[in-house]
């Protein structure tokens, strides 16, 4: 019975010398018995790297000497609420916490030097987090539909924020930009509809497509002197905003007035008409080349323009420039023989079909007005699969006087009902563009 117990005692006294260790240090395969022979939960490799994780605590320590945290270790834990990192942890995979949406508390030490994509992406109840100081990209979706998340720190080592990084934060309110910062990636803020200004740090290079899409609380924007790329759509949908700063010295985009120019080949391209600008009349300024795709788009307070014959390209698709809910009232200035090309992108418009507008022209002898023909629709087959073609049209003015050419278009509007509800209503849109030959 003696030398039975003596059997019994030996393994126990060994796991608990094991289990104190030497300055708290382990060699991973020890690690792996410890905590698969205590049933804590916790499965790590030889290398020290917590694998896996089959526990259903809500408030978890993870064990001291962990070197790293693999990915999805705690993908879909909804129900875990914090999470204690020790010291030894120095990474963190892609995942790690993805969809653990009750999780409101954890803090990750400064010895992490990397942490993953995607991991506290739908931690619906995480409100702050603060990175630590050696990581230096927040990686693609690290915190998409984290929607109660309102404070984020991050450190000065960041240079690079990845695509979708803060997608869907609705919380996020103020958000400080680290300086070192050099780009913004596709849709990283894309959704963050409490931030209110965002200052884009001085070292920024590029700014990616629909960055900050949504972001409908958005007033004011500084673009720094070193941002040669901005891309497509990148303040769509944020109609609270008034103005667009860029810093002296840019070379490729400045502001006039709070709108946003780009200087292409043939000169000044307007880019931007930040939607809430006050004024029901906008001229554009003489040096102005061409109207890129989506400059007026959701300009509610703007009903009319004023554009000079130096303008060599207009641009129309799908609403985003003549014919939109707003813009009713276009007058081009020209002095005879001067001419404007009009290019026409047709595209599938929603349930609405391909946008192509009945065309009325007016006066014909003041100027020569050509629209392209063949408005029909180019693709065959299934009307979903519209590729959008592009026509080219133009305008020519011949003798003094005034022209018309009235734009109509019938379009299907998504008009919301509630926050989960909308209803299809047909709304006519109707532009008269005026042709003043001086």
């Amino acid at each position: 019975m003696k030398n039975r117990k003596k059997y019994l005692l030996f393994p126990l006294l060994l796991l608990a010398i094991l289990a104190s260790g030497i300055n708290r240090q382990f060699p991973g395969k020890d690690i792996a018995v410890i905590a698969n022979a205590a049933e804590t939960g916790f499965i790590i490799d030889d290398d020290g790297i917590l694998v896996k994780y089959n526990g259903d605590d809500t408030s978890i320590v993870i064990p001291d000497g962990v070197t790293g945290i693999g990915d999805r270790v705690f993908y879909n834990k909804t129900n875990v609420k914090s999470i204690v990192i020790p010291d030894s942890v120095t990474t963190i995979g892609d995942k790690a916490f993805w969809n653990c949406r009750s999780l409101r508390e954890i803090i990750i030490p400064e010895t992490v030097t990397s942490i993953g994509g995607g991991t506290f992406k739908k931690c619906l109840s995480l409100t702050e987090i603060t990175i630590p100081g050696k990581i230096t990209a927040i990686e693609g979706a690290m915190f998409s539909g984290c929607k109660n998340l309102k404070k984020a720190v991050l450190p000065g080592s960041i240079t690079e924020i990845k695509a979708a990084a803060f997608e869907g934060c609705q919380s996020l309110a103020g958000l400080k930009l680290p300086e070192n910062l050099v780009n913004i990636a596709d849709s990283a803020f894309s959704g963050c509809k409490s931030l209110t200004e965002i200052i884009i740090p001085g070292n920024v290079v590029s700014v990616g497509n629909t960055a900050f899409l949504g972001c409908k609380k958005l007033a004011a924007v500084t673009i720094p002197e070193k941002t040669t790329t901005l891309g497509d759509n990148i303040f769509s949908g944020c109609t609270a905003l008034k103005k667009i700063e860029v810093k002296k010295g840019n070379k490729k985009y400045k502001s006039e007035d709070g709108v946003l120019f780009k200087q292409v080949k043939s000169g000044m391209e307007l880019i931007i008409y930040p939607a809430a600008k006050k004024g029901k009349t906008y001229k554009v300024p003489a040096k102005t080349s061409s109207i890129g795709y989506n400059a007026f788009e959701g300009c509610k307070n703007l009903t009319g323009l004023v554009l000079s014959g130096n303008l060599k390209k207009i641009e129309y698709r799908n609403g985003a420039f003549f014919n939109f809910a707003g813009l009713k009232n276009i007058k081009i200035h020209m002095k005879k023989d001067q001419k404007t090309n009009m290019y026409f992108v047709i595209d599938l418009d929603s349930e609405a079909g391909p946008a192509i507008p009945e065309i009325t022209v007016k006066n014909k002898n003041i100027a020569r007005v050509s629209m392209p023909s063949g408005w029909k629709d180019k693709n065959s087959g299934d009307i979903d699969y519209i590729e959008p073609y592009t026509l080219k049209g133009s305008v020519k003015a011949k003798k003094k006087g005034k022209a018309e050419i009235i734009f109509k278009r019938e379009v299907v509007n998504h008009k919301k009902v509630n926050d989960k509800e909308f209803k299809l209503e047909n709304v006519k849109l109707k532009t008269t563009v005026e042709i003043i030959v001086k």
